[in-house]
């Protein structure tokens, strides 16, 4: 089950951010789920998240994979840390799992609420009426800082929801509407 979680968030992941067309302005904001930050190595993370972690595979960022078990908003998770080639820090995420469609939606829909109030709205579309109707909720914040990925899965096989912030240099930029 934990390969086909790691499996569908990263494809989930790359495709909402490869059918995206629009971004938010630039702001600030620190990453909500984890005090890490980017300079951070797996020593400081552990120390930082009490040592307990399992190596997830590789990254898409040619790198590897730290996941430590993390509580935010009182739901039990898991953090990914993801490093690239040269072992830096280029993404965070907070991970969450569920059987219930409803409580996969209200944790989405949680979630988003508490980025809008840290980012302000994303105005993210789909660059394609194909996708524009997608039931798989998704929103993207494009900003000089990294962006932010929240996405919700729901499928018979898996109902998971991933919030990522992404370092600066794996970030792509907002694309022209």
């Amino acid at each position: 089950m934990k390969k086909l979680l790691k499996y569908c968030s990263l494809t989930l992941l790359l495709s909402l951010l490869a059918f995206s067309s629009a971004g938010c302005e630039k702001e600030s904001a620190k990453c909500p789920f984890t005090d890490a930050k980017w300079g951070d190595t797996l020593d400081d993370l552990e120390k930082l998240e009490d040592g307990e972690y399992t190596e997830g595979g590789e990254s898409a960022y040619n790198g590897t994979v730290y996941e430590f078990p993390k509580k935010y908003q009182g739901l039990d998770g898991i953090i990914r840390y993801s490093f690239d080639a040269e072992e830096k820090l280029v993404a965070m995420s907070w991970m969450y799992e569920t059987d219930d469609s409803e409580d996969l939606k209200e944790t989405y829909d949680t979630l988003h609420e508490g980025a809008e109030k840290l980012l302000g709205e994303s105005d993210f579309t789909y660059n394609s009426d194909k996708f524009a109707d997608a039931a798989t909720p998704g929103d993207v914040w494009y900003r000089e800082e990294g962006n932010v990925v929240i996405i919700a899965v729901d499928t018979d096989e898996a109902k998971l929801l991933q919030y990522t912030f992404m370092h600066p240099d794996v970030s792509e930029k907002r694309p022209e509407k």
